[in-house]
């Protein structure tokens, strides 16, 4: 078969990872990033001191909300001797710059580039223009386009009556880096994801007053429960095999347990899977001691120095924040490609009309990584879907008719509409594992019960158990997801495994050696 070319667009972890799994597979493949490094959301930037522009949304206290054992690479542990639980948005961008000097991923990297437009030609390629350095547009054409941009650059902001003529600061969460501007003033914060309830926290102790306006409240995860992160207690147990409702029911008590139950004003009325959970272990502290004031309301209006409630408080105001998600954006694609608008299905901006979150039906060979919300790690299931990208690129997986994929597609969206939300932040969806399983079945990848039972057959019988208990009652490890089939790493994902079921420190000798790279394919296999 002829040779095939791709293009990457973005170099935060997703297109990195895409990158690694091209190189991996053969595929000969350019990022071409925008910024003068690597890394995208998690490389820090302050704002723009004229325009406000920032690319990165990352402020100063950015936590991250999953753990270190199931926000790792599949292939690429992270030490837990270097990295705590939890750690900051500036050792997760060392822990991606390190992944892409392990895998020699730099000299495929275009910097200050960036890619203007992608048009598809009449042959099936893709004409992609791009700018370097502000300089001349180059155009070159490309087999595949791998859309890795992120969709949390572009700000969605309400409008609001009366917002224009506010004479103090209306600001996005986006640029938002530190809560010492906010001394002494009187804040209200709109919107209740995880932004806000870690905005809320940092500025409660210097505000002069913080308010917090919330529609429809939402559960507040902490990110410990009963000494250990709170993903431990979603296991594959409880995402594949357990029944939804009794998972849910047993998080809801855990999180009740754990945090004590929510204040009626900030309580919502939907189950805790059904809306985009807030992560922030001392929220509702901050709530029960005055330090945060909710507001169970949304806007009315906005005058010079207030903000007024639908339930008719008026708010005395320096400063407004809001925390309002983002715009689904890809400026350098055509819109119809990826949405259809007035959907009847699920009628929003921020809707993805792909096959399986990853592939437009139409262009089977343009793909879309990382555009995806779940309770969990977005590192793995990048990483999931960069791997049945590669694997449709070189046919390894074949994509059913135009029709079946768009069935697919109204499908799931109806089940979105069904269980969750409605709302422009609940449109792309996914459970962990059920997903990350499905995309992976096709290349035999994906863990099974009969899989682990048949390493019985060919490995100590202790160590086989240990393996099965490790992979549904341990923390859900993007390990398990190399023990088998195609692109499998068996060894290094059962050390990573044992090692975390037996509660190991630090990386072992051995994953230390494995998790290096063998020599990429010269060229890609036919």
């Amino acid at each position: 078969m002829p040779p095939i070319n791709v293009a990457i667009i973005g170099a935060g972890l997703s297109g990195l990872t895409a990158l690694k799994q091209c190189r991996s597979d053969g595929i000969p493949a350019t990022i071409f990033e925008a910024r003068d490094g690597i890394g995208g959301q998690w490389r820090y930037e302050e704002p723009d001191a004229e325009t406000g522009h920032a690319m990165s949304s990352m402020y100063e206290g950015v936590i991250l909300n999953s753990c270190r054992d199931t926000s790792t690479f599949s292939d690429f542990p992270i030490d837990p001797a270097r990295y705590p639980d939890y750690f900051s948005h500036r050792r997760f961008l060392r822990y991606i710059e390190d992944y892409a000097d392990n895998f020699k991923l730099r000299p495929y990297v275009r910097l200050n580039t960036k890619v203007l437009s992608c048009k598809p030609q009449e042959d099936g390629k893709w004409l992609v223009t791009r700018q370097e350095n502000g300089k001349e547009e180059i155009e070159e054409v490309f087999d595949a386009v791998l859309a890795c941009s992120g969709h949390v650059s572009r700000p969605l902001i309400p409008k609001f009556e009366g917002m224009e003529t506010f004479k103090g600061q209306i600001l996005h969460s986006h640029v938002y880096r530190r809560p010492g501007t906010f001394e002494g003033k009187r804040v209200a914060i709109i919107g209740f994801g995880s932004s806000a309830a870690d905005i809320s926290c940092e500025i409660g102790s210097q505000a002069k007053e913080l308010h917090v306006i919330t529609r429809r409240g939402g559960w507040v995860l902490p990110r410990y429960a009963f000494g250990k992160p709170i993903e431990a207690y979603d296991s594959r147990i409880a995402e594949t095999v357990l029944p939804q409702w009794l998972t849910q029911w047993a998080q809801t008590k855990i999180c009740e347990t754990v945090v004590g139950k929510l204040p009626d004003v900030i309580k919502p009325a939907h189950g805790i899977f059904q809306a985009n959970v807030t992560v922030r272990s001392d929220l509702v502290e901050s709530i029960k001691t005055g330090r945060v004031t909710p507001h169970r309301a949304g806007v009315e209006k906005i005058t010079e120095d207030s903000i007024v409630l639908t339930d008719g408080t008026m708010l005395e105001v320096d400063a407004i924040i809001c925390c309002t998600g983002y715009h689904m954006d890809f400026p350098y694609l055509p819109q119809e490609i990826y949405h259809v608008k007035d959907n009847p299905t699920l009628d929003s901006p921020n809707s993805l009309d792909l096959y399986k979150l990853v592939v437009s039906p139409r262009f089977k060979n343009l793909f879309f990584i990382g555009f995806v919300e779940l309770p969990g790690p977005i590192v793995p299931v990048s990483e999931v879907q960069a791997r049945w990208a590669t694997a449709i690129i070189l046919k390894n997986v074949r994509l059913p008719s135009v029709k079946e994929m768009e069935e697919s597609i109204k499908s799931y969206q109806e089940h979105i509409a069904k269980t969750m939300v409605r709302s422009d932040r609940h449109t792309i969806n996914v459970r962990y594992l059920p997903y990350c399983d499905d995309l992976l079945q096709e290349l035999g990848a994906a863990p099974t019960f009969k899989k682990l039972l048949l390493n019985f057959l060919t490995s100590n019988t202790l160590e086989a158990a240990s393996l099965l208990l490790a992979v549904y009652f341990g923390i859900n490890s993007p390990a398990q997801y190399r023990l088998f089939g195609y692109g499998k790493k068996t060894q290094l994902a059962k050390t990573t495994l044992l090692r975390l079921w037996r509660g190991g420190k630090e990386l072992t000798t051995e994953e230390r050696k494995l998790a290096r790279p063998l020599p990429w394919p010269e060229s890609r296999p036919s």
